[in-house]
């Protein structure tokens, strides 16, 4: 149902102004006018039914992790102040400059106003407010701590984005040189070979297997680049489409933690963001088996998430919490031992936030070690192709005089 954003006078003839679940126009006018207002202007805040919204149309802004942190700490500190959260909502929707999240919070802060708890409330707009988020929500409702849950939240999603940008920053370099090398294979396929190529005609020379393999190639990419350029969307919509079913999801994380050194650095993303995310959750006073379902969705491999459901079975039974997961296999005995430590002590939080912060400075290590590992190696390879290509061209040049002399 669209939001309206009215204005209208009530029956001393003062303005008053806000926003409203509406089927339309017509619709707002007469809901108005049963509170004795009148309606004096009024426009669509947020319409989930159209196909384009007025801010952007298709490419109306994400809510990004930054904005979730700026989101959390603004409303933990107007709920700490005692500010009701329908005022809090309103307050926060007005400031923020992403309009599909102020869209979001009003749609909210009307849903809290009809009867709806604020995780219930949220939960409605799984794209904006994870899981995670909603938990933490439902935990600090509950408890009466929501400043404080709020809090955990703005930290999780904080580090969640210094961890994305660090792993994003590691993969930047690789990407450049990738382009980069593709680029200047592609110019010399299509600009430099054929060149050779009628030089070769000309003399008629006896070109060696190599080189009559670059000429073809160079030829196809020229006449039929197209089916080349068509087969590669192909593969990776097809791979897309794959990765979005279970079978599909399951088997490009099992082959993503078998790449050669990336799939180490990957596992630790993955252990990382559980044992973070399980840390906030704790933190926050979530119960265990909720944090551990949570927590195991949010570590971004289906490998970590399935170990995690077989534990959450395990604690259901009766188990403790170290030994099923050491029982999986995925994860390093020291997080298996610091947390069996922390379940002995009673101190299983600040267990969960030691091996986070030391898996935070190993990743930072472990990225900078694979990005020194992969600029030679990568300026390497990239080196011997367009040296392979110099050479299969100018190979037969050396033997131009022996044709010419004929």
């Amino acid at each position: 149902m669209p939001v309206y954003e009215f204005t209208a006078r009530n029956r001393e003839g003062k303005a008053e102004s806000g926003t409203m679940h509406a089927e339309s126009e017509r619709d707002l006018r007469e809901a108005l006018r049963g509170d004795s207002l009148f309606l004096t202007k009024s426009k669509v805040r947020y319409d989930p039914n159209a196909s384009s919204q007025p801010e952007g149309g298709l490419f109306k802004p994400k809510v990004k992790l930054r904005d979730m942190v700026v989101l959390s700490r603004q409303l933990a500190t107007l709920v700490r102040a005692g500010l009701p959260i329908n005022e809090a909502l309103h307050t926060v929707s007005s400031q923020t400059e992403n309009r599909t999240l102020a869209a979001v919070l009003q749609e909210v802060r009307l849903d809290i106003i009809a009867g709806d708890s604020m995780s219930q409330a949220m939960a409605k707009h799984p794209r904006v407010f994870s899981e995670l988020y909603c938990a933490l929500v439902d935990a600090g409702e509950t408890g009466g701590v929501l400043d404080k849950t709020l809090d955990v939240a703005a930290i999780q999603f904080d580090k969640e984005a210094e961890l994305r940008e660090r792993v994003k920053a590691a993969m930047t370099y690789p990407i450049i040189v990738l382009v980069a090398a593709i680029g200047v294979v592609a110019f010399m396929l299509l600009a430099i070979v054929p060149t050779f190529a009628k030089v070769y005609v000309q003399f008629k020379a006896e070109l060696p297997v190599v080189t009559k393999s670059l000429v073809w190639l160079s030829g196809f990419m020229i006449t039929r680049g197209w089916v080349f350029i068509v087969a590669i969307i192909a593969v990776y919509l097809a791979c897309r489409w794959y990765n979005r079913t279970p079978k599909g999801k399951r088997f490009f994380d099992i082959a993503k933690l078998k790449i050669p050194m990336i799939g180490k650095v990957l596992r630790k993303v993955a252990i990382a963001r559980f044992c973070q995310t399980f840390a906030s959750m704790t933190d926050g006073g979530v119960p265990i088996l909720r944090a551990l379902q949570v927590s195991g969705t949010t570590a971004g491999n289906t490998v970590i998430t399935e170990a995690i459901q077989k534990v959450t079975s395990s604690i259901k039974e009766g188990e403790t919490l170290a030994k099923p997961l050491e029982a999986t296999g995925e994860f390093p005995p020291m997080v298996t031992k610091m947390i069996a430590s922390g379940e002995d002590s009673g101190n299983l939080s600040e267990m969960l936030d030691e091996i986070n912060r030391f898996y935070e400075r190993d990743i930072e290590y472990s990225v900078d070690r694979l990005t020194k590992l992969m600029e030679p190696m990568l300026t390497v390879i990239v080196g011997g192709i367009v040296l392979f290509v110099l050479l299969s061209l100018y190979y037969p040049v050396f033997n131009l005089t022996k044709v010419i002399r004929r």
